[in-house]
């Protein structure tokens, strides 16, 4: 049954979409008393230094349409964010001190561009960014001194094609951009670098039907070893290309339904952390590059943001499950389990948890999608959502809106349609060249089994 409006003021429904959270985090690589955090606490997004050892968030930026992306140099000495008008994304990189200070452009040359990847060495001496405007991408790496002083900028590629990058090396002599302008669609391939002589001395390319995508390279100074990911199998695949001899490696990941994707890397380069997405549900695993064990972490259910190896044996987590809102959470990193509250969100009302349901499309294709229910019985009038993208994939997230909807009787269902990414190669791109069609049989084949179900 449907409840009347609630409209008082601290209507849970209001509570939940003025929650403070935190969101986008990150530790100093090499100086694990700084992080970085953007939370909502002053009403906006804005970009917080994070005193690791105290946990204190401190306001850094003052932008009055909000900024959430930002990077921290490696020694944690600044802060770099795209410094945009009304938030069209489209701008000048800066930089300001961790501790606070004025913004500094550091491409005051250039005019405004468009830019998704700012990027570093472990070490420090190399700073990357892939920028794009009328003319295309290009792609850039400087040298870094010791004191974060900028060196002359180094082109390294140029291309009309969607690219990326650039990955660095630990000890920033090699870097590796991603490109689609080898096979012509929008997969990638890899191309690698020498910095020194800024010649390119290496390619992974795998046809034109995969792509090869970057992740990180090794945290250990002279390891030539990159982590990227494969769609060669059907699904993303992690494995390992050692960019100066070629030497392609896969992880022994064993029968792992769905997707994978790499998260971290740790110090020691041993150990690196794994996300799953199996139908929309993720789960993490560490795998040991020396015994080439797999071991799945006991983390909570839910939806997970940056996750990270800590300092203290600790893995830190960015957490929300669709009753809960996001907040930093710390996992024992040998076996996940959930050891304290790192940056919490603000206390909510619970909201009602979403439950996972599959069911055929007009084609016979199991299509995967979010449902929750309000009290009583059903059937209900019910919401149907979409996600963006189509590039994208809804999973257990925290949704004040389809809370909203649920505290007032209605039924909430969100559809990971045709197109939806971690469903595999062929599943997303099933809609190309046919845009509208699937995902909207998709949706209509939902509407048909909720209503044959007595739900809707």
């Amino acid at each position: 049954m449907l409840k009347p409006l609630d409209l008082s003021t601290n209507a849970p429904w209001k509570q939940r979409y003025r929650a403070p959270v935190v969101v986008a985090t990150q530790l100093a690589k090499n100086n694990h008393s700084r992080g970085l955090a953007a939370s909502n606490h002053s009403g906006l997004f804005q970009i917080y230094a994070w005193d690791t050892q105290t946990d204190e968030l401190r306001q850094l930026t003052h932008i009055p349409w909000g900024k959430v992306g930002a990077m921290l140099s490696p020694d944690g000495r600044y802060v770099y964010y795209l410094a945009d008008e009304n938030g069209n994304e489209r701008g000048h990189y800066v930089r300001m001190p961790w501790e606070g200070g004025e913004p500094e452009d550091i491409t005051p040359d250039l005019p405004p561009y468009n830019s998704f990847s700012l990027t570093f060495s472990r070490s420090g001496n190399r700073l990357g960014m892939a920028l794009a405007d009328t003319d295309g991408f290009h792609i850039y790496a400087s040298a870094l001194d010791d004191t974060g002083n900028l060196g002359i900028r180094q082109l390294l590629f140029e291309s009309f094609s969607l690219s990326g990058g650039p990955s660095f090396s630990a000890d920033g002599t090699v870097a590796v951009v991603s490109t689609t302008e080898r096979t012509g669609n929008l997969h990638h391939s890899l191309l690698a670098f020498d910095l020194a002589s800024g010649e390119q001395v290496g390619e992974l390319f795998e046809g034109v039907e995969n792509s090869v995508e970057a992740a990180m390279f090794s945290p250990v100074l002279g390891d030539a070893r990159l982590l990227a990911v494969s769609t060669q199998t059907g699904y993303r695949r992690p494995f390992l290309w050692n960019v100066q001899s070629g030497e392609r490696a896969e992880l022994n990941i064993g029968a792992l339904a769905g997707e994978v994707y790499p998260t971290d890397w740790s110090d020691d380069g041993h150990t690196i952390l794994l996300r799953q997405f199996d139908q929309a549900v993720q789960k993490l695993y560490r795998y040991d590059l020396v015994t080439h064990l797999l071991t799945p972490l006991a983390a909570p259910a839910g939806t997970f943001g940056g996750v990270y190896f800590g300092p203290a044996d600790e893995i830190y987590a960015e957490w929300q499950n669709s009753a809960q809102p996001t907040r930093l959470i710390a996992l024992d990193a040998q076996n996940g389990a959930e050891t304290r509250t790192v940056l919490a969100a603000s206390n909510t009302p619970l909201g009602h948890r979403w439950r996972s349901i599959t069911f055929p499309s007009s084609d016979g294709q199991l299509i995967q999608a979010w449902l929750a229910t309000p009290e009583g019985g059903g059937p209900f009038p019910t919401i149907f959502h979409t996600h963006g993208g189509p590039s994208s994939v809804m999973t257990e997230a925290f949704s004040p809106s389809s809370q909203a909807w649920l505290d007032h009787g209605f039924a909430f269902v969100s559809v990971n349609y045709r197109g939806s990414t971690t469903f595999g190669r062929d599943f997303q791109e099933q809609i190309n060249g046919d845009l509208g069609h699937w995902e909207l049989e998709d949706m209509v084949a939902c509407r048909n089994w909720l209503v044959a179900q007595g739900i809707a």
